[in-house]
């Protein structure tokens, strides 16, 4: 299935670089470009979309009060924010807002990648990069044992969830354990499904409740 992605930067350079990266996935189909708020909506409106890639910093509209507007015209769309701001702020705004994906553009293509196929499947992504940003707030804090539910999981789930908790990508995972990105990524949903969590703000808090970092 070919998952449609619209771009939203008020960079064309930048743009067409992304639409390059994306172009070379089999799965991904760009079906539209546009470098200014106004501009996306008349582009969502033309053109049916599955993941939107939204820059915070564009003419008129802020990518905050965008993604409130296109979410609630478009509850399903889901929307991935490529940004330069490595700040707590934004990430808590537009995660609260309902975006699924935040990454930074200094990143890999694969972060992103990631990110955008995360976010299709209806789940939410932080890029590795912003670990500390998601850990600092339990940082110091009492936390409690749930050894009920860490024994859910099998000695190698456990070494996954550990080693995506420090903010690995799930390449990285692969190469130090041996094993493919799909194997990763089959372990990494496992994870999510048994211990009932939603995103890796979730799987950190976790694996710092029960002694895995």
């Amino acid at each position: 299935m070919t998952i449609k992605i619209a771009i939203a930067d008020d960079h064309a350079v930048f743009r067409s670089g992304l639409r390059a990266l994306l172009e070379k996935e089999a799965d991904f189909d760009v079906i539209g470009e546009a470098g200014s708020g106004e501009e996306t909506l008349k582009m969502l409106e033309s053109r049916d979309s599955d993941i939107l890639i939204l820059d915070i910093n564009m003419p008129g509209l802020s990518g905050s009060k965008l993604a409130e507007r296109v979410l609630k015209k478009y509850p399903r769309l889901a929307i991935v924010i490529l940004t330069m701001h490595e700040d707590e702020h934004y990430l808590q705004e537009l995660f609260r807002t309902g975006v699924r994906g935040y990454v930074l553009k200094k990143s890999t293509g694969t972060d992103l990648l990631q990110a955008l196929r995360a976010a299709y499947r209806g789940e939410k992504y932080i890029d590795p990069a912003l670990v500390d940003l998601v850990v600092s707030p339990y940082v110091g804090k009492p936390v409690s044992k749930d050894s009920g539910r860490l024994g859910l999981l099998t000695d190698r789930e456990k070494e996954v969830c550990r080693l995506l908790a420090c903010g690995y990508s799930h390449s990285r995972v692969a190469d130090k354990l041996c094993i493919s990105p799909r194997t990763v990524e089959s372990h990494r949903s496992n994870i999510m499904t048994k211990l009932g969590l939603e995103n890796r703000a979730d799987l950190i808090h976790f694996a710092m409740s029960n002694g895995l970092l």
